[in-house]
């Protein structure tokens, strides 16, 4: 499998699980969020969508060489999870006034789920963030007002409007609503510079929809809770198969975005 290969079946099996009405990045993260069982880091981006769709149930995942490193070996008959990282590749100088270029390359590797290698053990304990205090550590904060009205980000005014959380069925959804909110908020020419002028309908608007879904599940993930949000995601869903289709790297862009704001968010 190459990463071309790659990109195009997770774009294939988002498109027809999107079809069946089902949003594949969402689920009760009762395992957590997928991360690195060395380093204990999360994956963000594309590979954050390709991991949630696997049912282990470990959240850990390492490379063979990782599992070696620590005197594991993997289960027989186990098969590695693709993901795609970037390396960066430096090109000599053609002149010498020309600086020497350095250029990111998309490649391909896998990776094992720690419940596939000799290494797992269940129970293992995971660290799940309060809500509450993961907006506490966010670096910077939008400002967030109350209304009665519904949940929005007004992009000319910077801030981010939302109800109560008491007008909340269940503190999920209030905070997998703020999170999706606060995902558009770093769209400001300020922050990501991200184009949020789109109008409900278009491409743009779908797009950015997507991006904001994107990052409210991986904030909802660390957190231990499912994300609530897009009541009406029937319509999101139309126009996201659309632009799947008419663009194979739209799911890693919309993630690739998505990661932005989750690392200006968590860093």
């Amino acid at each position: 499998m190459n990463k071309n290969e790659f990109l195009n079946g997770i774009t294939m099996s988002i498109i027809d699980r999107l079809s069946n009405g089902t949003l594949p990045w969402r689920r009760s993260w009762k395992t957590g969020v997928p991360a690195n069982f060395v380093s204990k880091r999360a994956y963000i981006g594309i590979n954050f969508i390709s991991l949630i769709m696997k049912d282990y149930p470990s959240p850990y995942y390492l490379t063979f060489l990782q599992c070696k490193e620590r005197s594991g070996t993997i289960n027989r008959g186990s098969s590695g999870c693709p993901m795609i990282y970037w390396e960066v590749k430096e090109f000599p100088s053609t002149s010498e006034d020309e600086k020497q270029k350095r250029v990111p390359i998309v490649k391909l590797s896998y990776v094992f789920n720690l419940s596939q290698t000799s290494l797992y053990k269940e129970n293992i304990p995971e660290t799940i963030l309060s809500c509450e205090e993961l907006i506490a550590r966010m670096p910077i904060k939008p400002i967030i007002k109350n209304n009665i009205r519904g949940c929005y980000y007004s992009p000319t005014e910077d801030y981010i409007s939302i109800p109560q959380i008491e007008d909340f069925e269940t503190k999920e959804e209030y905070y997998s609503a703020l999170f999706h909110e606060i995902i558009h908020w770093t769209s400001h020419p300020t922050r990501l510079n991200r184009n949020a002028s789109g109008r409900y309908g278009d491409n743009d608007y779908a797009y950015e929809e997507l991006v904001a879904e994107l990052g409210a599940a991986y904030l909802c993930s660390i957190c231990g809770i499912s994300n609530e949000t897009l009541n009406n995601h029937a319509s999101y869903i139309v126009g996201w198969i659309k632009l799947m289709k008419s663009d194979a790297k739209l799911l890693l862009k919309a993630s690739t975005e998505a990661g932005k704001a989750i690392r200006m968010l968590t860093n």
